[in-house]
């Protein structure tokens, strides 16, 4: 069965009961929006008609066709006498054939007979011919917070005993025209942008194993809520809150994964999850920036200041930096953080500060007061192993734990606004010295920093939209992009 989606196709395998893995755009899935879809009886193909013409992906051997078709498609049409031959597309001054092979149709072949006609299958007419469904529309299409969502697409299996139902928010459903039964086959993110993503306990249903946690950045009166991605891509749990106000928060902008609990931090301020979504509290905070682990809790960055969240939850707020370097004063905004064991470096809106074990107030160390480069705002930071990595909106930096010296280079103007830093001490050539990947809005890069080079993924080509978020959980790299999750194999992604 396939799905076409704004974002890329899905596939699901009747027989083996389970999803494949998507084709996105970076697979070649057209660019345009999809208004009509035929499953190719012959092979265990789709057709596809789109904006700008037709595509035909070809589940066996992975591959696409395409062409142009002025004015789009509209519609798709099989003749059941001769499948094979072609396809009847309908565009813009009508319909018109299109030989299997073709990139063009032509004008002059008739449609066949009414009853020899294989055209998709829309949704109002699935209902029509199944009561049953029908009937239980509203049931079907009503979530646990009483929202309620309509059908936009349906399929028929070749056999009859199975209808699938599309929709704009519950997902895909599967029902049996025969006896009314019906489920949800959940696959993919909450909401279709992904806001925050972070490697951490294990949450699908086989329990354990490798995989991220993902944070939704969806809209007002979207879903939201966070989802368990496992390293084979299943995504078959969610946590979406309870009741009919649901999950808390709209946009993820951090997440991290501390014990059993989550940490997320949102536009209300900063979640914590409980056992795979059992307890969910949100903590009021002005649009906190930035997380760390602390020994009792977690550490908050916003506008406002450093904060700390206690396990037992309490928030209390932190002295604020006001070190050697101009410019760092009191209530300065907290732009990003990362925790040393009990140390905590903080970056602020005017520099790099340091928070010692047992102390109330961030200073400047004297190294970082050396360099007028690390005044700037720090938007990011990370830990290799021992050394610490910073950004600024120029600059790129790395700290020596031995000498305690920092180096320093230029930012990579093609990336874009750098959004988050993750440290991967497996990556670079081997030689254990690693590197970071850093996500922005032009797309994703690696930088080995004892080889000062850098590799560099860019948007639409590599990456389908800005990324917002990266996460390494070996082998892969997970990044959190506006058209939801991608996943690369490190390896591969360092050629």
């Amino acid at each position: 069965m396939f799905a076409a989606t704004t974002h890329g196709l899905t596939i699901y395998d009747r027989q083996a009961r389970t999803w494949r893995l998507p084709v996105t755009a970076l697979d070649g899935y057209p660019a345009a929006r999809v208004s009509a879809a035929l499953a190719d009886v012959v092979d265990n193909a789709v057709w596809l008609g789109t904006t700008d013409g037709w595509a035909r992906y070809d589940a066996n051997v992975r591959t696409w066709e395409q062409g142009r078709i002025p004015g789009g498609v509209a519609n798709l049409m099989l003749d059941a006498r001769d499948p094979a031959s072609g396809i009847f597309v309908q565009g813009a001054f009508g319909w018109g054939f299109l030989p299997r092979g073709a990139l063009f149709p032509v004008p002059d072949r008739p449609l066949p007979p009414p009853g020899q006609r294989v055209v998709p299958l829309d949704a109002r007419t699935a209902l029509a011919q199944t009561p049953l469904a029908d009937a239980m529309r509203a049931l079907i299409l009503t979530d646990p917070r009483l929202s309620s969502y309509r059908f936009t697409a349906a399929a028929r299996s070749p056999d009859r005993g199975e209808l699938f139902l599309g929709s704009d928010g519950v997902g895909l459903i599967r029902l049996d025209p025969s006896t009314g039964q019906w489920d949800r086959l959940g696959f993919g993110l909450v909401a279709a942008r992904a806001g925050a993503v972070a490697a951490g306990p294990g949450g699908g249903r086989g329990g354990g194993g490798g995989g991220v946690w993902v944070a939704s950045a969806g809209r007002v009166g979207e879903r939201r809520g966070l989802t368990w991605v496992a390293a084979d891509l299943s995504a078959d749990t969610a946590i979406e809150g309870s009741g009919t106000l649901g999950f808390p928060c709209v946009e993820g902008r951090r997440l991290i994964a501390s014990g059993p609990s989550l940490w997320l931090a949102c536009e209300r301020g900063v979640v914590r999850i409980d056992a795979g979504g059992s307890r969910i509290k949100l903590f009021e905070l002005d649009a906190p920036s930035a997380l760390a682990r602390a020994p009792d809790g977690v550490w908050v960055g916003n506008a406002r200041g450093l904060f700390v969240v206690t396990n037992d939850g309490n928030v209390v707020r932190v002295g604020q930096p006001r070190g050697r370097a101009p410019g760092l004063g009191s209530d300065m905004p907290v732009l990003s953080l990362v925790a040393v064991r009990e140390t905590l470096w903080v970056g602020t809106a005017a520099g790099l500060g340091l928070l010692a074990p047992g102390t109330t107030d961030p200073l400047v160390p004297p190294d970082v007061a050396e360099q007028p480069a690390l005044r700037a705002p720090i938007v990011a930071l990370a830990l290799l192993r021992d050394t610490l990595v910073a950004v600024t909106p120029d600059q790129l930096g790395w700290r020596d734990p031995a000498t305690r010296r920092w180096t320093l280079v230029r930012g990579r103007p093609e990336l874009g606004r750098v959004t988050a830093l993750a440290a991967d001490a497996g990556g670079g050539g081997g030689d254990g010295g690693g590197g970071v990947w850093l996500a922005g809005t032009n797309g994703l890069a690696f930088w080995d920093i004892a080889r000062a080079t850098f590799r560099v993924l860019g948007v639409p080509l590599d990456v389908p939209s800005p990324a917002r978020d990266v996460a390494v959980d070996p082998p892969y790299v997970w990044v959190a992009t506006d058209s939801g999750l991608v996943r690369f194999a490190r390896d591969a992604a360092l050629r």
